[in-house]
């Protein structure tokens, strides 16, 4: 709204503060943890109106920097009569070619003159294929970060040396070719191709009691209950060698400081450290035995190092005689050179654009990784609200809303792989430019022969979320109509919000250690995949593949139990609590304001409006877990307070400057409360001991006494009224943003950063006593925590055109257009890169932290809308066009601790590059229409259309020259519907 997202709204259900959470896509998106209310798990059917004040008085509560949006139910009294409607529809899809029902019911019920209730259900289901390229943008996009190559002299980086340098795994790749691409090119990294199998099933229902007992009297009691169930697959192919680096040291040396010899202890232990290994402890079984511990157990009989016979550690599996997947070495280094990555990867042809970027690419012995991420996940939401209004008299009237509300979500993924090893002929080209590059992989990816579970490499990853929120409000306001031209009005609401979060995940340690087809005792990967097409409403550039071959989740979770959250025959697949996602808020608000409303004249024309002051204090009670980390580590749960104050004066003018003219102008001071998830005390980094080089120790943290996000906001706006129903309007606003916090680095003792009883607590989860005594005598820790940090600015300007066209004759007259322009201009101060070099004795500080100035993420410059229209008694259609023109969706590209390069860290290479670039999404054009035909009063039959253009998602990244992000189609969609009304 206005260039702001759904943190800095507010949204009011029967007029009480709401959150509805939901989540994501993929098997790691876990839930929205913001305060962005999301509309998805809601039926529009389940609303009879919404209203959206963008110019707030002291009357309205606080909470909202762009907008509040009032979404309420219908009412039985807004009807003379008893009403019933019910309603079906069928969609139609043109991705997928499916056809999804919906259904809605709606019983409005007189029982007496004063008393009346009314019920409506909705139910839709709908299923969906969205085809897309992805490319994602990152650090790992250039050509050395996180690729040297381990224990090569002079320091060396990225692809396969030249084949005139040398023999052997990292060698081969053509000099010319490999010449071209320097340490710092930009290479295409991770690009994919993926369907998204999208489903959703949506039941709401709402029950209103309304009541007027006397004329002066009116009491409402809402229910609205909500179930959004959504499961999401995506599947697809995508490289995953060029995002590897697993060469080592003393593979690449030789003597003293190479592999020890084969067979001794330090041999032994130089070899298994080439691998992924299972070591058995409290929190992880290795042997299979499904006694949950698999501690102390002794290797199998003949092996080195592996406990569970269906499922052997990596090394034994590739280097033992008696292992099926054995592969003889004269080093005891079996597959090793096959899961190096990027390193082994052969360079055949290239070009470099002027841009620095890799533009295109034509590469051998390149790993793919073919996969399903999923996430299936529910949405529970129900709310309670009771609405009263009293008039004392005919001066002094009384208004009282209390409610409670609670949304809840919950949610598993699987994320499962097979993967191609060294396969020759990739070819990436985006010279040519277009929608997507040409994304040709080089051998058949619809085969299941090309694909395996590999050891050591396919991967199995589960996670769960639980993310809880309820909202407790009770408002209650007094208006004395001093005059007809004076009203004065007071009022007082509280509020209490909580916020609870919790997830889980198998063992990151063994979730590349997995049974491979031979010991599964399978032929194929057949057994456990299923082969998807490609393509549906995207263009596709020569050689870019139609179908390729995935993961079937389901049968992954019949042969192998990885759904049981347990140990059995094949590996530990329990679901350990991430302990730096255990969060909790609770937030008390309480606000009292006053008002004055007016209603008189300047210079002999009406004006009115209102002008008052808000008062509002909030209590932070936050939760969370320090030392907490994956695996099932929870840490120490510890709590931290905090409150502040806010004062915020609003006011509105409206004045009639001639007749049908009028002129609008609005200012407040505004605020949004800190986003959720930087509330917390917790951390997601702590250390474990003072680091032996001198260092400070670092953390990074929440924080709790986070103010709000402050702003001031002013309207203007110039409205002329027009015959039936016409207006042109244009409207200027200005909101600027004091503060925007943001994680930066700082550098103090640990008891600045906390209040004296959670520091206390914080220091009984220190277990090194070198730590512990530096942390009591006050030693300086480098802090990465959320901070008031400079804010930003939006100014636009915004031009809405309706009328119908009732001066015309007939049939004419029927027709009408509404139109509405937005321009917006936007700056705001992001953190790019924070560093900081703190040690142990020093007393300079050192801590920088860098800001760079971008526009609003998500806001468009330019944005038209459209909506022309005919309507008489039996017939309506509607033709509606929308378009944006092109905005930032990303920036930074990635923050850091260091500017790119091989020497900017300290005079060393820099593996967190600050990437000072931007995201964009494309120019978009929308054309979408609805017809209506009434059959009978009764009953009237629709037709609409979304998309009709098929217009792709596009988008782009790296400003100097855009290369394609995103390429993605959802296809036209078709409803027909038919609705009775009684």
């Amino acid at each position: 709204m206005r260039g702001l997202g759904g943190d800095f709204q507010q949204v009011r259900l029967n007029g009480a503060d709401a959150l509805s959470i939901s989540g994501g896509n993929q098997s790691d998106s876990g839930a929205n943890r913001s305060r962005g209310f999301d509309f998805n798990t809601f039926a529009s059917e389940l609303f009879g109106g919404v209203k959206i004040t963008k110019s707030t008085a002291a009357s309205n509560d606080e909470g909202s920097l762009g907008a509040i949006i009032d979404l309420n139910t219908g009412r039985p009294l807004a009807n003379k009569k008893s009403r019933y409607a019910f309603g079906g529809e069928a969609e139609y899809r043109e991705n997928g070619k499916s056809f999804n029902p919906r259904l809605t019911a709606l019983i409005s019920q007189h029982i007496t003159d004063n008393f009346g209730i009314l019920g409506t259900v909705a139910y839709q289901k709908q299923d969906q294929l969205i085809d897309s390229y992805r490319r994602s943008p990152g650090q790992f996009e250039y050509t050395y970060r996180n690729a040297q190559l381990n224990g090569v002299t002079p320091l060396t980086f990225g692809f396969a040396r030249p084949s005139t340098a040398g023999t052997g795994a990292t060698f081969g790749s053509d000099p010319a070719a490999y010449a071209l691409v320097t340490p710092t090119t930009i290479i295409p990294a991770l690009p994919s191709i993926s369907r998204q199998e999208l489903g959703y099933e949506r039941l709401g229902a709402t029950l209103t009691a309304q009541w007027r007992p006397t004329d002066h009297t009116e009491i409402i009691l809402d229910g609205v209950y909500s179930r959004y169930t959504q499961d999401s697959t995506v599947s697809g192919i995508t490289t995953v060698g060029l995002n590897r680096n697993g060469t080592n040291a003393r593979v690449a040396q030789t003597g003293a400081n190479g592999l020890r010899a084969v067979g001794t202890a330090n041999g032994n232990a130089d070899r298994v450290a080439l691998y992924p290994n299972c070591v058995p402890s409290a929190a992880l079984d290795c042997n299979g035995t499904a006694d949950g511990t698999g501690v102390g157990s002794a290797a199998l009989p003949g092996f080195l190092n592996s406990l569970n016979p269906r499922n052997l550690n990596p090394f034994d599996y590739y280097n033992n005689p008696a292992s099926p997947g054995f592969l003889p070495t004269a080093n005891q280094t079996g597959f090793f050179n096959e899961l190096i990555g990027r390193p082994n990867t052969k360079i055949r042809a290239a070009n470099v654009n002027t841009a620095g970027q890799a533009d295109y690419l034509v590469l051998d012995d390149v790993d793919w990784r073919s996969f399903a991420d999923s996430q299936s996940g529910q949405t529970t939401f129900w709310q309670a609200t009771i609405g009263v209004k009293h008039d004392f008299g005919s001066d002094v009237h009384f208004e009282y809303t209390g409610g409670y509300s609670r949304s809840e979500f919950k949610a598993r993924g699987y994320l499962t792989e097979f993967n191609a090893i060294d396969q020759d002929g990739y070819t990436y080209d985006e010279r040519g430019g277009g929608s997507m590059p040409v994304f040709n992989p080089g051998f058949d990816v619809s085969n299941p022969a090309n694909f395996s579970l590999v050891k050591g490499l396919s991967t199995i990853r589960i996670f769960t979320d639980d993310v809880q929120n309820t909202f407790t409000v009770s408002r209650g306001s007094l208006a004395w109509d001093v005059s007809p031209e004076l009203k004065l009005s007071a009022g007082m609401t509280y509020k209490r919000f909580t916020f609870f979060s919790n997830s889980g995940r198998n063992n990151t340690a063994v979730e590349a250690i997995n049974p491979t087809l031979v010991e599964l005792g399978l032929n194929s990967a057949a057994s456990l995949g299923r082969t998807l097409g490609f393509g549906q409403g995207l263009t596709l550039p020569a050689g870019t593949p139609t179908s390729f071959f995935v993961p079937d989740l389901n049968k992954f979770i019949s042969t192998l139990g990885i759904d049981c959250n347990c140990v059995n025959q094949f590996s530990d697949y329990r679901l350990l609590t991430d302990g730096r996602n255990a969060n909790r808020v609770t937030e008390r608000d309480l606000a009292g304001f006053f008002q004055v409303d007016w209603d008189t004249e300047l210079f002999g024309r009406p004006i009115r409006g209102n002008a008052g002051v808000r008062v509002a204090n909030t209590r932070v009670d936050a939760t969370g877990s320090v030392g907490g980390a994956g695996n099932g580590v929870v840490g120490v749960i510890v709590t931290a307070s905090n409150s502040y104050t806010d004062v915020l004066p609003a006011g509105n003018l409206v004045w009639t400057v001639a007749p049908n003219f009028l002129v609008r102008f609005a200012g407040a001071k505004v605020i949004a409360r800190p986003q959720l998830s930087s509330l917390t005390p917790g951390t997601t980094s702590f250390p474990t001991g003072l680091p032996a080089n001198g260092s400070a120790p670092g953390i990074t943290v929440g924080n709790p006494y986070l103010q709000p996000f402050r702003a001031t906001n002013f309207d203007l706006s110039f409205e002329k009224y027009f015959g039936k129903n016409g207006l042109i309007a244009v409207a200027l606003f200005s909101k600027k943003l004091a503060n925007f916090p943001q994680q930066t680095a700082g550098e103090v003792p640990l008891s600045s950063v906390y209040d004296p009883a959670t520091y206390q607590a914080v220091l009984g989860t220190i277990i090194s006593p070198t730590l512990l005594a530096y942390t009591q005598a006050d030693g300086v820790y480098a802090v990465r925590q959320f901070n008031d940090a400079p804010g930003g600015v939006i100014r636009g300007i915004e031009v809405n055109v309706q009328s119908n066209f009732s001066f015309l004759p007939a049939p004419w007259d029927n027709f009408g257009v509404t139109a509405n322009y937005t321009h917006i201009e936007s700056r705001l101060s992001y953190l790019t890169g924070t560093t900081s070099s703190t040690t142990q004795t020093g007393t300079a500080p050192t801590a920088i932290n860098t800001f760079a100035s971008a526009p609003f993420l998500n806001t468009s410059p330019d944005a038209f809308n459209a909506t022309f229209y005919y309507e008489d008694k039996k017939f309506s259609a509607r033709i509606s066009g929308a378009y944006r023109t092109e905005y930032v969706n990303r920036f930074p590209l990635a923050t850091g601790t260091c500017s790119l390069g091989l020497t900017t860290n300290a005079g060393g290479v820099c593996n967190s590059p600050v990437i000072a670039d931007f995201g964009y999404n494309a120019n978009t054009f929308n054309l979408d229409f609805s017809t209506s035909y009434a059959l009978t009063p009764w009953a009237r039959l629709s037709l609409e259309g979304r998309n009709m253009t098929n217009t792709p998602q596009s988008r782009s990244m790296y400003a100097a020259n855009p290369l394609t992000s995103l390429y993605a189609g959802t296809g036209r969609i078709i409803t027909a519907g038919l609705r009775l009304v009684f």
